[in-house]
């Protein structure tokens, strides 16, 4: 049989022992990160990708087993793209998809890049026609680092997808029929069986009827399981922030846990948590490694393994235990490497490794309508001078997160909100200065407040172009400054960076061009505001507004 690597595939039946190789690796990792030794991205680039290749070595490149398998079956990139899917989230439809890879994805990874996502890999040996052992060992441990583990509800669903009880576009479907099952209170016998006997009972299922009964008929063990995780995620929520609420505004930015309620659901029992759910959680929240590790034991689920995604979220946890960074700095970090890691060809989700990606992923009215609210608010603080000048600290910019989030999830669910970005965006604002605007509490100064030391420092990029003084106009260039990095992170998703001057500028002009937006007026003023010497300045801030509320769709 075909090997990914030396290692022996496991018996059958037994749950794939991503653990055996913990012990093997800790030197290893340890002397990686005694690399870090400074703050710099090029130090924590470094101790990735050698971590990346750390986790290939002694294997057959993946390069190799593809041109091989797709030799042995007369695929085309073409051919095969239309077999092999990857799940697509469209959060503004609230939709699930699985769609066929293109066949330049399949090209990238015969030239040396590599799939980061169990769909792909999983459908992909189902395009060889590889059974069940095949792709948990081959595949999944040899390239993820990790298999799948029967007791954990989620793998269960792609061990039944594996062994042909359902096609790939049913899985959404099959998924939400198991929570069905999981909520439903028919009183039964509880029953408990062995990893090694119920892997060996889900490889022997023949129809999807019998698969739902099989798991209606231990689902107490499945539950058990869940509520274990459930209630370890509210432990580590604690130790980590102090309460659940203040990590609320982390919570509700990363997809599945985009309310209590689903969070209720969780600790319950009553929900599937998926890896990759768990994956935002901990760059979203960035807990202790110890805390990664729990988390996943407690969802039956393997160690982190070796997809870039896995190990960017690695390296931060322990990179975070030996440093003083800031949760910011971490972020600013998380974002470098992604990008520069999707520049060697790495593929890593988007959406994973964006902090502000719930703004990122409205629609573009409501992304426009919001900035032309932040601006008109900053307007009237100024008109009242609240300048957010309070007790030798500029404060206002370090609300950058409660703006982010708080203020843009209680706005994408006011109907008031939403109706006013589509009628705004498709008829233009006659009169800027006088239409009624959404309030931005996150932007309404408080009194007498005195900014925490630690979020002074936290968001400094979006603070100010020269350090905060009683002089007026100070007050005035740095609230151009602080819209002006407000609105990048608002396009682009992102943390800004005060050091990117003009590239950042870019960035917002791709997501126009991505969004069939005309906004040569404002990119010229961030250009200037962004990009220039502040001597060099030309505009203010009402030409700022003015230019946001002439942003129009291209017709």
């Amino acid at each position: 049989m075909y090997s990914g690597s030396e290692s022996p595939s496991p018996e059958k039946g037994k749950k794939s022992d991503g653990r055996r190789i913990g012990t093997c690796r800790q030197i290893e990792k340890e002397e990686v990160m005694e690399r870090l030794a400074d703050d710099t991205i090029e130090s924590f680039m470094n101790a990735i990708e050698e971590r990346l290749a750390e986790g290939q070595k002694n294997k057959i490149p993946f390069s190799r087993f593809l041109e091989e398998k797709m030799d042995a079956f007369d695929y085309s990139n073409t051919s095969l793209a239309k077999k092999v899917f990857h799940r697509v989230e469209k959060k503004k439809e609230g939709t699930v998809s699985y769609v066929p890879v293109t066949r330049q994805a399949i090209g990238a990874w015969l030239r040396g890049s590599m799939p980061s996502s169990r769909d792909i890999y999983v459908t992909l040996g189902m395009a060889f026609e590889m059974n069940l052992e095949e792709i948990n060992h081959i595949l999944l441990e040899t390239y993820m680092g990790y298999g799948l583990y029967c007791k954990n509800i989620d793998d269960a669903l792609w061990i039944a997808l594996i062994n042909g009880l359902f096609p790939i576009d049913a899985f959404e479907d099959v998924r939400a029929h198991i929570e069905d099952i999981l909520e439903e209170n028919i009183q039964q016998d509880s029953r408990s069986l062995a990893t090694m006997d119920l892997w060996v009972m889900l490889s022997e299922v023949k129809t999807l009827e019998e698969f739902y009964e099989l798991i209606r008929s231990y689902k107490d063990e499945f539950k058990d399981g869940t509520r274990k995780f459930g209630q370890c995620l509210e432990e580590v929520i604690e130790e980590e922030y102090g309460y659940y609420d203040k990590a609320a505004w982390f919570l509700r930015d990363i997809g599945c846990l985009h309310c209590e309620a689903q969070f209720s659901k969780i600790r319950a029992g009553k929900a599937v948590v998926t890896r990759e759910w768990l994956l935002r959680f901990c760059i979203a929240l960035q807990p202790t490694y110890e805390s990664i590790e729990k988390l996943l034991a407690k969802a039956q689920m393997e160690p982190l393994g070796i997809t870039p995604a896995e190990v960017i979220i690695e390296m931060i946890a322990r990179y975070k235990s030996n440093s003083v960074a800031n949760s910011q700095e971490i972020w600013i970090m998380i974002e470098s490497a992604s990008e520069r890691l999707r520049q060697k060809g790495y593929e890593i989700e988007e959406d994973l490794c964006r902090k502000y990606n719930s703004v990122y992923e409205l629609p573009a009215a409501q992304k426009w309508w919001f900035s032309f609210c932040i601006g008109r608010q900053i307007l009237k603080n100024e008109k009242n001078r609240e300048f957010g000048y309070e007790k030798n600290g500029y404060c206002r910019f370090a609300m950058e997160d409660k703006l982010l989030f708080d203020d843009m999830n209680r706005n994408k669910k006011n109907v008031s909100f939403k109706k006013s970005a589509a009628e705004y965006m498709e008829e233009g604002i006659d009169n800027w200065r006088e239409v009624e605007f959404q309030e931005i509490p996150a932007l309404l100064i408080e009194k007498n407040y005195v900014p925490d030391a630690l979020d002074m420092e936290k968001f400094e990029d979006y603070c100010y172009v020269r350090r905060p003084s009683r002089f007026t106009k100070d007050f005035l260039r740095n609230d151009m400054y602080f819209y002006a990095a407000t609105l990048y992170s608002i396009w682009t998703g992102k943390c800004y960076q005060k050091e990117n001057g003009m590239q950042t500028v870019e960035e917002i002009q791709k997501e126009f061009i991505k969004n069939n937006l005309d906004g040569k007026a404002l990119l010229s003023i961030l250009a200037e505001v962004l990009g220039e010497e502040e001597d060099g300045w030309k505009s203010d801030l009402s030409s700022m507004v003015e230019a946001v509320a002439k942003v129009r769709k291209n017709q």
